[in-house]
């Protein structure tokens, strides 16, 4: 409630505008003050104190129906009706009460008119959240009583309630024959032992906004893990403190036991239509839950192991739109950059990113700043796996399985004379050779491919036998990116600036007091991991240096040097520039930047 909504603001303020000018003894000023003040006036207006009550009672309104407003849309909770149930009834009390004879009969409807409604809603609002977020309850008065007595610097050692963190969930059936086919996986799923202890497996999954869980079955119980913002860690579950000061302390889940993943697993294997008793091979199979008034995809891929089996359940999570590269958080000198290649009539952009960094939103932005309305453009895909299709842009397929290879796709495409081509996670020599011959003749080109950084693309292309003069005369540039978790902002930390530190850094102590380090706990909003979201980090090689570098099929460590005469920022300068603002941390970098291994597991961290 820190915001009025502003549909109902200005309608209150008008409305109260017109009242007084049309309440009579108000159009010719102030009513003279009269000792009985809280009497209503001669002339029909208020006195002080119902005059006063009226307009507290008009701003608490305004705050309750903005609430009501906003949470009723948040929880699907037909916010049309409660947003009319909230303003209709208080504004005929409000009119009311300045022709009803008795003020303080004038007060008690408007009173009722507003607080009937919210208590109403405060019933349906609680209904459908945890503990924690429940309103006018004994654990809320005492938490907005912590919070103002906090303001004057006393702390008060209360009780907490503890948190349900778990959203209401659903399961659907989904990849069926038919309706009826999903519904009676559904109603055997339902009607099984484990379908409680699968609903809280998700339920887990959701709240901590894993897009991946992996459960490992041991001789003695299964071990769960979450995919959360890229990295694998246990599941985390939050422990009494009883201390306000320490209102939220998180730990790792213990391993379940493993009849109650059994038991969970014949339910999740029942409503993908799959057979609960057959553990040999691999098995894949498909169904949805509803969370948080949103449909969730859910793929389940089982594979029997030594000790049980290893499953691992993808839950998609909701997408974010990105338009244009600025929210994407590109900085305005590489973006102004990418701009102005993307008007060029011909040559190569690379996009570039280690496996799972982001590279496929970043593609489709920047294909799609392109000027697909002037220029016809064509993408080359793989027709196993095609990818999402960008307006103006014509899909052209080839399939192994009709032996149709990349090469004659594109030579098939190249009749149409189109003036770009893009293609993602660029892999076939072959296909690459050809595209960088039509980029150096006449056409526009985007590719992305999976490398380390800016140079490491270009050093690919080198090594699949791209001769270095052609491929000098046709790099525009090569942006390269990485995702770096940011540190949760409600439980962060503040760091006290040491000697050492600004010794370290270079900075000034004012210049590092904007750092922040990760909760050692976390909290609900980040769900105990500390960090909560991500954000990308970028470097862009672009230059005639760089060209003159690759010309002469130099190796790394000089393509480098030569990007950064042309004004290359590297990565990691971006990112101690978030760890400076306060954005990530410096653990966080060391992890992203950390080498890699050929086994690599996104070992657990926070």
């Amino acid at each position: 409630m820190r915001r009025l909504s502003t549909n109902i603001l200005p309608a209150a303020v008008v409305g109260w505008a017109l009242v007084l000018t049309a309440t009579p003894g108000l159009a010719q000023g102030w009513p003279a003050p009269n000792p009985q003040w809280a009497t209503r006036e001669t002339g029909g207006g208020l006195s002080i104190l119902p005059l006063v009550c009226w307009w507290l009672q008009v701003v608490g309104w305004a705050l309750t129906s903005d609430w009501i407003t906003r949470d009723s849309a948040k929880l699907d909770l037909r916010p049309n009706l409660w947003g009319a149930l909230a303003a209709f009834p208080f504004t005929v009390a409000a009119l009311l009460a300045w022709v009803i004879p008795s003020s303080i009969a004038g007060q008690v409807v408007m009173a009722l008119a507003w607080l009937i409604p919210a208590l109403v809603y405060s019933s349906q609002h609680n209904a459908k959240v945890g503990k924690s977020d429940k309103v006018l309850t004994g654990g809320h008065m005492r938490r907005l009583f912590s919070r103002f007595m906090a303001q004057f610097g006393v702390k008060i050692e209360a009780e907490v309630e503890p948190v349900e963190a778990l959203p209401p969930l659903t399961f659907q059936a989904a990849g069926g024959k038919s309706s009826d086919d999903n519904k009676g996986r559904l109603e055997r799923a339902l009607a099984t032992e484990g379908i409680e202890e699968a609903k809280k497996i998700l339920q887990m999954a959701v709240s901590s906004r894993a897009s991946t869980v992996l459960m490992e079955w041991s001789p003695t119980d299964v071990n769960v893990r979450h995919e959360v913002d890229g990295v694998w860690m246990p599941r985390r579950m939050q422990a009494a403190s009883g201390s306000r000061r320490r209102a939220e302390v998180w730990a790792d889940e213990p391993p379940m036991e493993r009849h109650a993943a059994d038991a969970a697993m014949v339910s999740i294997k029942t409503l993908c239509g799959l057979d609960p008793k057959e553990r040999r091979g691999r098995l894949a199979g498909t169904f949805a839950v509803q969370a948080e008034g949103k449909p969730r995809n859910c793929k389940l891929m089982v594979q029997s192991a030594p000790t049980g089996e290893q499953v691992l359940i993808q839950v998609d999570t909701p997408s974010v739109v990105f338009k244009s590269m600025g929210d994407l958080g590109v900085p305005k000198a590489i973006s102004d950059t990418i701009s102005q290649l993307l008007g060029l009539e011909k040559g190569l952009v690379v996009l570039s990113s280690p496996a799972a960094a982001g590279l496929t939103t970043t593609f489709d932005v920047v294909v799609s700043s392109a000027d697909r309305l002037l220029r016809d453009f064509i993408s080359i895909e793989d027709a196993a796996t095609p990818p999402r299709e960008i307006q103006n842009v014509k899909p052209v397929r080839y399939d192994a399985r009709a032996n149709i290879t990349p090469v004659a796709a594109l030579e098939g495409a190249m009749r149409e004379y189109p003036a770009g081509i893009v293609t993602r996670d660029l892999r076939d020599k072959d296909l690459a050779l050809e595209l960088i011959k039509h980029a150096d003749d006449s056409k526009f080109l985007i590719i992305s491919l999976r490398a380390s950084d800016a140079i490491d693309a270009v050093s690919k292309l080198l090594a699949v036998g791209i001769p270095p003069d052609l491929l000098a005369r046709t790099l525009l540039g090569s942006l390269s990116q990485r995702l770096v978790r940011k540190i949760c902002p409600k439980c962060r930390e503040e760091i006290e600036i040491t000697p050492e530190m600004v010794a370290k850094y270079k900075k000034t102590k004012e210049e590092l007091a904007t750092l922040r380090r990760p909760s050692e706990t976390g909290c609900r909003i980040c769900s105990g991991t500390s960090y909560f979201g991500r954000t990308a980090i970028f470097e862009l090689a672009s230059g005639e240096t760089l060209r003159k570098a690759v010309s002469k099929k130099a190796d790394a460590q000089v393509l480098r040097q030569a990007a950064a005469k042309d004004g290359m920022k590297p990565m990691r300068d971006e990112g101690m520039r978030l760890v400076l603002d306060g954005t990530t941390a410096m653990e966080e970098m060391q992890r992203v930047f950390a080498p890699k291994s050929g086994s690599e597991s996104g070992a657990s961290s926070r």
